[in-house]
C-alpha cells in the first residue's frame, strides 16, 4: 500500500471515445526512483530516475512545485496567491525541465541547491512534478472515420507523479507524540485505530506505524504494519487512520493496543512516540 506519500501519485482522467481497437494502442507509463528525495546540508545535488516503463516513447514536462499537508493527511497544491512558508523552490534547481524517454529507458532528473544561500536552520521543501504531456510521441490514434458501431469508451490517464524533495539546512530537531487513538469500526465492518500524530520543531517526521495486541497473560501480537506516514513542517498535526488486520479468535474486548511510531531506516530508526490504548 503506497502512502508515501507520501509517494504523492495523482492520475488525472479524461474520457476519449475510440474504435475498439484503440484499446490495444502503445502508450508510455513513467515510474520515478527513489519516491522521497532527502537533502542533507552538505549535500548539494540529488538524482531523480524516471523510467519509462510502457510501451511507447513518452513526453514529460518537469517541474517544482509547492504542496501543503492537510489535518487529514492529504496533501495539495498551495492555492494561487498563497506562499509555503518553508518553500524550498527558491532554493534549488532542476534539470531538465522538459523529457522524451523511448519505451524502456531511463532519464535522469537532476536537482541541485543553489549555492551561497543564507537560511535559518530548519527543513525546506518542495515537490517535483513530473506531469505526462504526450504518452505516445511516435503514434497515431484511431481517427473518427476509422470509428465503427462497437465504437467503447477507452480511458486515457495524462499522468502525474509528484514526490517531496527535502533539504535540511544547520541544526534541526523534532518531537511526535501520538493523541486521541480509538477504535473505529466502519459502516463495512472493517475495524480501523483512529489517531493524531502530533508533530513539533523545525523539521518533518517520516515513519512507520506499527500496532499490537497485548492479552493478559499472553504475548504481543502485531496486527498491522502501516509504513510511510510523514507530517510535514509546519503542519502541527494530521489525523491517521490505520485498518487493522485482527487474527481469527481476537475480539478487542479487553488488553491493550500498543501503538508505535518509528523514524524509518534513512531517518534514523528511532522510535518517535509510542501509546497504549486500554480495551476494557
Amino acid at each position: 500500500m503506497a502512502r508515501i506519500f507520501l509517494i504523492f501519485i495523482m492520475a488525472f482522467v479524461a474520457l476519449h471515445a475510440f474504435g475498439s481497437t484503440a484499446n490495444a494502442a502503445d502508450r508510455a507509463e513513467i515510474m520515478l526512483m527513489p519516491t522521497r528525495v532527502a537533502l542533507a546540508q552538505n549535500e548539494r545535488s540529488a538524482t531523480v530516475q524516471l523510467k519509462n516503463t510502457g510501451t511507447a516513447t513518452g513526453a514529460f514536462s518537469v517541474k517544482l512545485v509547492d504542496m501543503t499537508m492537510n489535518e487529514d493527511g492529504t496533501v495539495t497544491p498551495v492555492k494561487d496567491g498563497e506562499v509555503e512558508p518553508f518553500s524550498a523552490i527558491p532554493y534549488l534547481h532542476v534539470s531538465p525541465k522538459s523529457v522524451t524517454v523511448k519505451p524502456g529507458e531511463v532519464q535522469a532528473i537532476r536537482l541541485l541547491q543553489k549555492r551561497n544561500v543564507s537560511l535559518e536552520p530548519g527543513e525546506y521543501r518542495a515537490h517535483l512534478r513530473v506531469k505526462m504531456e504526450n504518452d505516445n510521441v511516435e503514434g497515431t490514434r484511431v481517427s473518427t472515420s476509422d470509428q465503427t458501431e462497437n465504437t467503447t469508451i477507452s480511458i486515457k490517464a495524462n499522468l502525474v507523479l509528484i514526490i517531496p524533495v527535502i533539504f535540511r539546512v544547520g541544526e534541526t530537531d523534532y518531537k511526535v507524540s501520538i493523541e486521541e487513538p480509538r477504535l473505529v469500526r466502519t459502516s463495512a465492518g472493517q475495524t480501523k485505530l483512529d489517531l493524531t500524530l502530533v508533530r513539533e520543531g523545525n523539521r518533518s517526521s517520516m515513519g512507520d506505524f506499527s500496532v499490537s495486541y497485548k492479552k493478559p497473560g499472553e504475548e504481543l501480537k502485531l496486527l498491522t504494519f502501516y509504513p510511510g506516514i510523514p507530517v510535514y513542517r509546519p503542519t502541527p498535526s494530521r489525523h491517521v487512520s490505520i485498518p487493522l488486520d485482527i487474527p481469527e479468535g481476537v475480539s478487542l474486548s479487553e488488553g491493550t493496543l500498543e501503538i508505535t511510531y518509528t523514524a524509518q531506516e534513512q531517518e534514523g530508526g528511532d522510535i518517535l512516540a509510542q501509546t497504549s490504548l486500554p480495551l476494557n
